[in-house]
């Protein structure tokens, strides 16, 4: 049987038991981010892999359902163990740059992918 909304995409990339009571909010707040327009029939699966992306970078900053987590978006950029220092990457607000942020999960690159093949970019040269 096919998926035919963001809830039943997600629990196949973000299986967890119960599912996370943030999930319609998240859904919700992705269209900010996610343009019906672009992605067309592949518009909910777009939503899941981005509010998939917004689970997998919680974790990765040890949030849950429940916490917010340490709010670590980024790869440790430097480490000093003197005075103890720790540095992360984080998002920016350049395209290119939050391409980078949503490389950082598998279901970011997905997300990546996804738009690649569904947004047509200009060309310079005749094909």
């Amino acid at each position: 049987m096919p998926t035919s909304t963001p809830q039943e995409i997600i629990q196949i990339y973000c299986p967890s038991s119960p599912p996370d009571p943030r999930t319609d909010d998240l859904i919700e707040l992705s269209t900010a981010y996610i343009a019906e327009s672009t992605f067309g029939d592949k518009f909910f699966q777009a939503q899941a892999l981005w509010v998939c992306h917004f689970f997998m970078l919680e974790k990765q900053g040890g949030g849950d359902s429940t916490s917010g987590g340490s709010g670590v978006v980024g790869g440790i950029k430097s480490v000093k163990e003197g005075d103890l220092q720790k540095t992360f990457g984080g998002p920016s607000s350049s395209v290119r740059d939050n391409r980078v942020f949503l490389s950082q999960t598998s279901t970011g690159q997905q997300l990546l992918s996804l738009w690649d093949a569904c947004i047509l970019m200009p060309r310079n040269r005749m094909v």
